[in-house]
Formats: C-alpha cells, structure tokens, sequence
C-alpha cells in the first residue's frame, strides 16, 4: 500500500512555506510515496484559495522520486478553458520527469444519473494530450484545429483521478475510468462502501473510456504509534491501494508533522 502526504493549502490562515517545503523534503528522504496539494475547501464543499499548481511546479525541482498530486478545481468549460489546465499539468509533468498525479475536484453540485460538470472538460484533456492536432464540438461551444502544447512525459498522459466524498462520486470516477481519491473521511465501512461502489462502476465502464488505473486511495487523518500502525494495517487488509496521510491535524506545528512523516515510513508502521 502506497503512503503519501496531503497537504490543504490556504495562504489565508497563515501557510508556512518554508516548513512545507522542509517537510516535503524530509518525506522524500524517509521514502514516502508522493505529495497531494489541494486548494482550501469552503463551507459550501467548493474548493477556494491558494495556487496548488505553483506549488507542485516548485516541489518538482526539489525532489526526485515523489509522485507530486495537484487537486485540480474548476475543470467545467467554458468557463475554465480545459486548455490551460492541459498546458500547465504538461508542463509540470516534464519538469518533474514523469511524477505528476491530477485530481479533479467535482465540487459541490453532483447530480446522480446527470454528466457531471468536469466530465467534458476530462475528454478535452485526454483528446488535447493524445496527437499532434485538437479540435472540438459540443452543444456548449466549438474550439477550432490547435496543436496544444507542451505533451506530457508521461504517455498517454498523467495518471487521472476524482477525487470525492459521496458514493455518487465512487461511482462517477468508475464509470469515466478514473481512478478514486477518497476524502470522505468516513469510518472504515463508509471508505468500503464507496470502494466497491467504485470498482462496480468501474467494471460496468466502456473500455475505451478506461483512462487510468483502477486504483482506489484514501485520504486520512493519522494518530502517530501503535493506534496508528493498527489503522495502517486494517486499511492495507481492506485492500485499498494508496492511503494519503493528512500531513498536519489542527492546531499541530512543525514538529508534529515531521513526527508523524517519520512514523509514517518507519517499519513500525508497516508491521501487521
């Protein structure tokens, strides 16, 4: 079970830049996995504030080996041009080597048996990332023959996934073919239930819209020692592939977070 770091960023509750980059740094030495950067999230389940993207271009040139996620909101055109997103994540993509992750964010407002928002904006990115030329027609609006560039290292593109809170949104990523970040925060039932609601979907999807691995992640809070070892192993039994320790809990500083990094990636919490 891969183990990585979450970080909420909100420049408006007193982000400490420096800590977050030593504390990246360190996660990278002790061997985690990867790095997830988030936007705030609102009262109303939206997600505001902050630069995730700056963020993950600046960790790609000061470590090696972690996967570096961006929690991508707003991908609904054409309000948001999928284009910028497209050039940008390509552009991470290769100053990172081939270690970016994307996470599209749904928002507030998903409607079951409805095309959810992103769901246009997901097939332009794909479609942008897959030849030379891109074009596209919709009810909604019409982008003429370009050539999108930069192209990602990564081939065919930056692993894709949604990342959600509701069952709804389990089985919206296994029906596009997403793989499923699951920041619920839910007890150890609610996490199964949306994973097998995911992998119901997902088996039910059209294999031309598999756009990534079906992997299932999830996103936690993380009590550092033998309660926590515990947890870890539970979660791994339960077979989900990824879990994405929240890197500070509230009111927790510095010190704490490198504790808990460092507990993280200790045999102490890897032994069943």
């Amino acid at each position: 079970m891969r183990r990585s770091l979450l970080y909420q960023l909100d420049e408006s509750q007193g982000f400490d830049a420096a800590a977050f980059l030593e504390e990246v740094e360190l996660a990278e030495e002790v061997g985690l996995d990867g790095v997830w950067c988030f936007p705030a999230a609102g009262a109303d389940g939206d997600f505001r504030g902050s630069a995730p993207a700056i963020w993950v271009s600046a960790l790609a040139s000061r470590t090696r080996r972690l996967r570096l996620g961006w929690g991508m909101a707003d991908l609904a055109p054409p309000a948001h041009p999928p284009m910028r997103f497209a050039e940008q994540a390509a552009a991470i993509d290769i100053a990172s080597e081939g270690r970016l992750d994307l996470a599209l964010l749904p928002g507030p407002d998903v409607a079951p048996g409805s095309d959810p928002p992103w769901d246009e904006g997901l097939r332009m990115l794909v479609d942008m990332w897959d030849g030379p030329t891109f074009s596209w027609t919709s009810d909604r609006f019409t982008v003429p023959p370009v050539d999108v560039v930069p192209k990602p290292v990564q081939s065919p593109h930056p692993p894709l996934w949604l990342a959600g809170w509701a069952g709804e949104h389990a089985q919206a990523a296994g029906q596009a073919g997403l793989a499923f970040l699951d920041v619920s925060g839910g007890t150890d039932a609610t996490l199964a239930l949306h994973r097998d609601l995911y992998t119901e979907a997902r088996a039910g999807a059209a294999v031309e819209d598999l756009v990534s691995p079906g992997l299932v992640a999830i996103a936690v809070d993380l009590e550092v020692g033998s309660k926590g070892s515990e947890r870890l192993a539970a979660w791994e039994d339960a077979g989900f592939d990824a879990v994405v320790v929240r890197a500070a809990a509230q009111g927790e500083g510095h010190d704490e977070v490198r504790a808990r990094i460092r507990f993280l990636a200790s045999e102490d919490a890897r032994v069943h």
